[in-house]
């Protein structure tokens, strides 16, 4: 089993450390063709792309492809000389440096990159608040048609919905007696307050009597 060799790399001229990527011959997956001009790349610093990679190695020789993992963490070139992934081998072993400045990009590199990305792919809180408001004025609105189709069910049956302040109650008519919520309080309360309200009328025409 091929044993990896870490590489140096000096991207940018002014950066005060040195990044570090392992490398060793590309080994194919079962059933797939064997790539001998291949190299296979691991630990790629955040930032690097297939371009960038493809001008760090040519310090090698001539590219032919590259082919960036999704994570792009990890990466295969290949050359078109089987000698040129011979260099890049002995140029790890021997502990040099690659020194090769990237172009200076315009917007964050790194972490500072990826952190910028991961803020872009989330919204913030003022559109989470307009997606939380959607939300209750749909759950608001199908409520609503839903106690609407409830009350015309309820309708048909001989039902009225008598809406107060503290809820919603149901009443019907029996034998001309109104019964709320399968109870007659509410209509033996309305009775009694009529014959208070008769008594007192009484007594304040027999008073000027």
């Amino acid at each position: 089993m091929a044993k990896f060799k870490s590489l140096g790399l000096r991207l940018h001229a002014d950066a005060p450390h040195i990044s570090y990527v392992f490398i060793k011959h590309h080994k194919p997956k079962e059933g797939e063709a064997a790539i001998p001009n291949a190299l296979y790349v691991a630990g790629l610093p955040l930032g690097l792309d297939e371009a960038s990679l493809e001008a760090v190695f040519s310090v090698f020789g001539r590219v032919a492809n590259v082919v960036l993992h999704p994570s792009k963490r990890s990466a295969a070139v290949v050359f078109e000389g089987s000698e040129d992934v011979s260099q890049a081998l002995s140029h790890a072993s021997s502990g040099q440096v690659v020194d090769f400045p990237l172009p200076t990009p315009e917007g964050p590199v790194g972490l500072k990159a990826w952190l910028a990305q991961h803020k872009a792919q989330r919204p913030g809180n003022a559109e989470l608040q307009q997606q939380l408001d959607n939300w209750m004025e749909a759950h608001e609105a199908a409520e609503a048609a839903r106690e609407a189709a409830q009350q015309a069910a309820m309708s048909e049956d001989g039902w009225t919905v008598v809406v107060r302040s503290k809820g919603r109650k149901r009443a019907r008519e029996i034998g001309g007696v109104s019964t709320v919520s399968g109870g007659t309080a509410p209509a033996a309360a309305a009775a009694a307050r009529a014959a208070a309200n008769a008594k007192q009328a009484k007594q304040a025409d027999n008073f000027y009597r």
